[in-house]
């Protein structure tokens, strides 16, 4: 079974299995970096071409991650997703305002640390439930981290650096 850890950061101190919160890694993006803001240009009709300043940075990205839900005979999937749900946020007292923390994502397989903030898992790809009960819920989701600050991400995590 391939790993992935999460640490949500003022919850953990350090990275937690994602079978922790019932996910079991399955697939991510395939990407190998940040993607790049682009050059700067400009074109004039009457001139082949265009003119570019060749600088850029970094630039925001999301970063998507496939699970499956590993339900229980005491917890459904939907128990499940909810309950990570709800660890990706605080609220303030009599308030609907969700604040959430950053996270940290390591996904062992491809050796990736993305950092960024978390959107809640509010879809499923793939959802079937045995109305015998004689299975436990089989539930496919994807999450999406938003990736707004690429260089805390890093794409070459070495086994000693995790």
């Amino acid at each position: 079974m391939l790993t992935a850890r999460i640490k949500i950061v003022g919850t953990h101190t350090n990275p937690v299995d994602t079978t922790t919160y019932g996910l079991v890694y399955l697939d991510s993006d395939k990407v190998t970096g940040a993607p790049s803001k682009g050059f700067e240009s400009t074109s004039y009709p009457e001139e082949e071409g265009e003119h570019i300043i060749p600088k850029t940075v970094d630039a925001a990205f999301d970063y998507k991650v496939k699970f499956f839900i590993r339900a229980t005979s005491l917890k459904d999937a939907n128990t499940l997703i909810k309950e990570f749900n709800a660890a990706l946020y605080t609220t303030a007292q009599g308030s609907d305002v969700k604040t959430y923390s950053q996270v940290e994502f390591y996904n062992d397989y491809k050796r990736h640390k993305i950092v960024g903030y978390p959107q809640p898992i509010a879809e499923a790809t793939d959802f079937w439930r045995d109305m015998r009960n004689q299975l436990n819920d089989v539930v496919v989701v994807e999450w999406t981290i938003r990736v707004n600050k690429p260089s805390l991400c890093d794409f070459a995590v070495s086994t000693s650096n995790t």
